[in-house]
């Protein structure tokens, strides 16, 4: 009985935690505890983020609407002045065009009538008068400008006369005179002021 005790005992196999480290060969796995943590409270600042970068974007949006606005604004006053610039060169041609066509050479005077449109330069000066004078005292083209506010207009004046050659019978002169041209823009903001000096022979009027 004994020995069928002893057989027993051998069969059984024996567990246990091995002395340096890992596990003995038929020894039952090692349970593992788990112990569950308490949930961390949350303090929002996935919504502080959120605003900020909300806050930034509205910031963008805002700046690029303010620079297109200002960019649109120049644009649109570089072409209001070019529109003046055009219709002030425009009426100069007209200016200077007067003069050559005119068959008797024309006398300036510090008032002249609707006949004769050459002031007199030392009368006064055209380029500081206001709007009011040149509307009551500048000439219109033929042509009517329907891009301009206002239509341009332009005052010829006589700066002098020379004698070309002195050894001449009879005496020639050459009278320089100045064409001043007013224009505006597609508003009344835009305005230009525009000057050109040219001469003419007094031979070259077939009435001097």
């Amino acid at each position: 009985m004994h020995a069928d005790l002893a057989a027993a005992i051998q069969i059984i196999p024996r567990f246990c935690r091995p002395h340096h480290g890992g596990t003995q060969a038929g020894a039952l796995p090692h349970t593992t505890r788990f112990r569950s943590t308490p949930p961390t409270k949350e303090r929002g600042a996935a919504l502080i983020i959120t605003l900020l970068i909300l806050l930034i974007m509205t910031l963008l949006g805002i700046t690029a609407i303010t620079t297109s606005s200002l960019q649109e604004k120049m644009a649109g006053n570089m072409r209001d002045q070019y529109m003046a610039q055009q219709a002030g060169d425009s009426i100069l041609r007209d200016g200077e065009s007067w003069i050559f066509k005119l068959v008797t050479k024309p006398v300036p005077s510090c008032s002249p009538s609707g006949a004769e449109r050459v002031w007199d330069y030392s009368c006064l000066d055209v380029a500081a008068q206001n709007d009011t004078w040149w509307l009551a005292n500048g000439y219109t083209a033929n042509v009517g400008n329907t891009y301009v506010n206002q239509n341009p207009r332009y005052v010829d004046e006589h700066l002098q006369r020379v004698q070309e050659d002195l050894s001449k019978t009879p005496k020639v002169y050459r009278h320089f005179y100045r064409t001043t041209g007013w224009s505006v823009g597609a508003s009344d903001y835009a305005r230009g002021l525009f000057q050109s000096v040219f001469s003419r022979r007094s031979d070259e009027f077939p009435n001097p």
